[in-house]
């Protein structure tokens, strides 16, 4: 791994943003109303200088797919200066700023608890080949990662938040527990964030161990692995020093879809629990067609999401030097 492939992977990288940018663009002005109309809308009958005002006022002077405005948007969106909230007039970036910890909170730790969990109940299961342990392990996590985010929410949020009070209803506390942590508020912060957290590694440790265990039974059927047996080599030593090491190049691969995945799930996640993060910034601002809290909020998830696709593929290149980055 040299200066020429990192170097490409970042060009790569850059264009992959600017095709986001663009697409982002497109997609929210395609969609139909205008957030010009809902200013208007408490006006009985509006002028053509109360309308022109406002499309300035919005960016949106010239009509949505304007030339002026698209230029200006790129320019914005490469700076970070995404403009300010249509309806609070806060800075967008702030508002971002304001969200994505909860975000990379919850959906960091839903993360590494999932792999810590998955990964070696995978290995465990591929070493059960024809038990019943492992047909009851498997139906049980192919049951459990087929169903959505969003049915564990709910059932969690209708019987263990609303019927047993096990849990809050809502899971809002300061930021300042995240940013400015003290024993105290890491004891909140678990009591607040344990259901949604729950409810997102129930179905991602199930994938983890599905794809785990796959990758394992591949990896023991080759032939390196007959011959470290043949040499004397215990079984905990193939398990982790063989077998799983050639099993992670897969799961580190789903690990990067998992980005993508646990954020679409966090979003449905944090609004069903009234987390005050990207998801739900990203989902009033859609509902509101708030074009730069929009663009500004999947901006930053989508460079999140293409970071850790990079980061994998170095990975990649780190447990078998046979991939080229």
């Amino acid at each position: 791994m040299n200066i020429y492939v990192i170097t490409r992977k970042i060009i790569q990288d850059v264009v992959l943003i600017i095709f986001v940018v663009v697409i982002l663009y497109v997609v929210f002005r395609i969609m139909p109303g205008s957030p010009v109309d809902l200013f208007l809308h408490g006006l009985k009958h509006p002028t053509e200088q109360e309308k022109i005002t406002i499309e300035k006022q919005l960016g949106l002077y010239g009509g949505k797919f304007s030339l002026t405005n698209f230029l200006i948007y790129l320019r914005d969106m490469f700076t970070f200066n995404f403009g300010e909230d249509y309806y609070t007039g806060q800075s967008v970036i702030f508002v971002i700023k304001q969200a994505l910890p909860y975000t990379l909170l919850l959906f960091g730790s839903a993360a590494v608890i999932s792999f810590a969990i998955g990964i070696p109940l995978g290995i465990y299961t591929s070493f059960k080949r024809g038990k019943k342990s492992e047909s009851g392990i498997i139906t049980a996590s192919t049951l459990l990662n087929s169903i959505p985010f969003f049915v564990f929410a709910i059932i969690f949020f209708v019987y263990l938040a609303g019927d047993l009070h096990i849990f809050p209803l809502r899971s809002i506390f300061p930021i300042s527990y995240i940013v400015h942590p003290t024993l105290k508020s890491i004891e909140l912060i678990l009591y607040y964030l344990a259901m949604p957290i729950i409810v997102l590694v129930i179905v991602e440790a199930a994938g983890h161990l599905l794809t785990m265990r796959a990758a394992m039974v591949s990896v023991l059927g080759e032939d390196f692995i007959t011959t470290a047996r043949a040499k004397g080599v215990s079984e905990r030593g193939i398990m982790f020093h063989h077998a799983a090491r050639n099993a992670m190049i897969p799961v580190s691969t789903r690990m990067a879809l998992e980005f993508a995945f646990l954020m679409s799930g966090a979003v449905i996640v944090e609004v069903i629990f009234s987390i005050h993060g990207m998801g739900t910034v990203l989902y009033d601002a859609t509902l509101q067609e708030d074009y730069p809290v929009s663009e500004g909020a999947l901006f930053v998830i989508s460079i999140i999401v293409i970071l850790a696709y990079s980061a994998i593929d170095f990975i990649h290149a780190w447990l078998d030097p046979r991939i080229k980055v």
